[in-house]
């Protein structure tokens, strides 16, 4: 079985893809500041520093590095953070390939948020980047994936709110919810795309082993910020309230970072699906009642 490298393999992504693999009879390795286990191994993108060992076995790297986007608000330092987190670590990434002999796959997470909001058509991967500072963030983060077209076969997965109980935006929504604090977000109207925890590591699997190359929107679909918490507070059987927070209050404590909450976005997964990739959860009441549930 192959040997896979993951960067950025301690957040909640990594953490469960790595079991994934683990289970699937893949040996994995993990990039870290911080290493304490056997399976780690230290890097550090910023001083351009990493151990040697095991390099010379990875046949696949998994790219998930860079600073979570909704950690902070989005200064014009934490902008700049953001953006470096991510260049610099591919490109680190990208030079530490010279030690691998065996690789010849490449894919790393990318963003939903690149496209234009509040279209009412839904986006595809063909459509252009927006102008927004999300929508430059991932054209960037891309063009960097595709720095490693040169060495094995790459893939991008535009990925949309992952839902996972135990981290992410949906550990956040739960608990305002369980504060009595369930109600729309904005207008409520907005549409925002999902993707289950387990559909999304088992997009990443498919994506390995059938060497799908190119760029896809990872996303089960999409629903309305209201139908959205509507059916967490019900699924929690907690009170749903209609008056909604308004955009104008979510700006004051969040500033430009709150268009994550309050401006809509369809996204098609029709091109993931035409490369024979199947979804589990394509239905949001249900996707919900299996996390909370978990």
């Amino acid at each position: 079985m192959k040997t896979v490298l993951i960067s950025g393999g301690r957040g909640l992504i990594g953490k469960t893809l790595s079991r994934l693999l683990i289970k699937k009879g893949y040996t994995v390795y993990k990039l870290t500041r911080s290493p304490k286990k056997s399976h780690h191994i230290y890097w550090n993108p910023e001083k351009r520093t990493a151990e040697s060992k095991h390099l010379q076995e990875i046949d696949i790297i998994i790219n998930l590095a860079g600073s979570n986007i909704s950690k902070k608000k989005w200064s014009s330092s934490r902008k700049k953070d953001l953006v470096n987190s991510r260049i610099n670590s591919i490109e680190f990434l990208k030079s530490l390939t010279k030690k691998m002999p065996k690789l010849k796959y490449y894919i790393s997470a990318s963003g939903i948020n690149c496209y234009d909001y509040n279209d009412p058509h839904e986006k595809t991967e063909n459509d252009p980047f927006g102008e927004h500072f999300l929508s430059q963030l991932v054209k960037d983060w891309e063009i960097a994936s595709d720095g490693f077209q040169d060495v094995c076969t790459v893939a991008k997965l535009r990925i949309a709110m992952v839902l996972d109980k135990r981290g992410g935006a949906l550990k956040k929504i739960i608990r305002a919810i369980n504060f009595g604090l369930g109600s729309p977000l904005g207008s409520g109207q907005q549409y925002v795309p999902w993707i289950h925890i387990d559909d999304l590591c088992n997009m990443f699997l498919f994506c390995i082993e059938n060497n799908v190359s190119g760029t896809y929107n990872a996303s089960n679909g999409y629903i309305s910020n209201k139908e959205f918490m509507k059916t967490v507070s019900k699924k929690m059987r907690k009170p749903f309230f209609l008056p909604r927070v308004p955009k104008t209050i979510l700006n004051i404590f969040l500033g430009e970072m709150s268009s994550i909450l309050t401006e809509s976005l369809k996204v098609s997964n029709e091109k993931i699906i035409k490369t024979g990739f199947q979804f589990r959860h394509s239905n949001f009441d249900a996707a919900i009642s299996d996390i909370i549930k978990k």
